[in-house]
């Protein structure tokens, strides 16, 4: 029996190694002949270049820089990036400088929320020889359409009275003026692959301010603020940036980057399965094994998932599915996997659910009862 696994992380439970390691063990307990490989993946939310690394057999050496947080008062935090030197490019996670786990609970503000140290990041791969940025941008505690981090590289937001204004969300309705002299000067031989797993554009009810801000703890009356300076900052952008699918990506950071960069995004899972050879890699698979945290509507609009099962679809590869949780509303037979399969026991409470072994034991539990009916 060939078996693929290939699995996303359970945000804040296992991560995709963990969780294909388990799975792994467990099916060669009860069918020792199968045959497994184990591709690493990730949608361009956090943990993207930890998976990129993987699939590169982890050849080249991590770079640690210390950059500011997202509330830039904050003490700095170490940052992580993957630099390729062969061919001068250099992988990294947003989530990793500007996330929004780097802000404790009790100091979170997004008004004030910059990602001022994804610049420092991006910079500091640059200044090493990058030439070409491939950055996930999931995870982000941010929402200032890419100011902070286009001002760490140079560029200047101005207001009314000439003033440089500080980089984070607060400042978006006060921009009069865009100085990218500097900007352009430094990144104009650098091209910028953006990996996202969201398609929302930059601004309306399905935009960065909408849709994400609440989600990092916006108030309705900062919703409001912010969908209002994300729409100023757009007067400076081609217009056909504010609506291409991801520009509202990390609180419009993808809007930003394709209007004052060289810029494009993908598809985060599609870029890794691609990198992965994930194609040849599933020839003859009898099945596939992927899944991630939580399964809800998101998951067919871009996440790891989905991408598995497009890629199985082209070669008539049943996929059977694993979560943490299955969303309510989601009727699992419309999700066109072979199987969903919901690991956590309904009763279970969630601070249980979600600690590493828990998780890891439901997974045992739900491939075991897997395989028994199968046989």
């Amino acid at each position: 029996m060939r078996i693929v696994i290939a699995i996303d992380k359970f945000k804040g439970s296992a991560s995709s190694m963990q969780l294909a390691q388990c799975i792994e063990h467990t099916i060669l307990s009860h069918i020792p002949d199968a045959h497994i490989t184990t591709v690493p993946i990730a949608d361009g939310g956090d943990g993207t270049m930890h998976a990129i690394r993987a699939i590169l057999g982890n050849r080249f050496a991590i770079h640690n820089i210390d950059v500011h947080r997202p509330i830039l008062n904050l003490s700095q935090v170490k940052a992580q990036y993957l630099l390729d030197d062969s061919n001068h490019t250099a992988y990294m996670d947003l989530a990793t400088a500007s996330g929004l786990t780097l802000v404790p609970p009790k100091n979170r503000d997004i008004m004030s929320a910059s990602t001022f140290g994804t610049g420092e990041m991006i910079t500091d791969a640059i200044n090493h020889g990058a030439r070409h940025i491939v950055l996930g941008l999931g995870g982000s505690a941010t929402s200032d359409g890419a100011i902070g981090l286009l001002a760490a590289m140079g560029c200047m937001f101005l207001d009314a009275q000439n003033n440089i204004l500080t980089p984070c969300a607060a400042s978006l309705r006060a921009i009069k003026r865009i100085d990218s002299r500097n900007l352009y000067n430094f990144t104009k031989d650098i091209a910028f692959t953006l990996l996202t797993d969201v398609n929302n554009p930059l601004l309306g009810p399905n935009g960065a301010a909408s849709i994400f801000a609440p989600q990092k703890g916006a108030n309705p009356q900062q919703v409001i603020e912010l969908e209002s300076g994300l729409s100023n900052l757009s007067q400076f952008m081609p217009n056909e940036v504010i609506s291409t699918p991801g520009a509202g990506a990390a609180g419009g950071v993808g809007a930003g980057m394709l209007a004052f960069l060289n810029a494009t995004i993908v598809p985060g899972i599609d870029y890794l399965l691609e990198m992965a050879h994930f194609d040849e890699i599933i020839t003859n698979a009898q099945f596939i094994i992927t899944g991630e945290g939580r399964i809800d509507q998101q998951t067919v609009m871009g996440k790891a998932p989905a991408g598995v099962l497009r890629a199985a679809k082209r070669h008539d590869i049943p996929v059977i599915a694993l979560c943490g949780c299955l969303a309510p509303d989601i009727d699992p037979s419309s999700l066109g996997f072979a199987s969903v399969i919901e690991v956590t026991p309904h009763d279970m409470p969630l601070e249980q659910a979600m600690d590493t072994a828990t998780t890891l034991s439901n997974v045992e539990r739900a491939i075991s009862s897997l395989i028994s009916n199968c046989k």
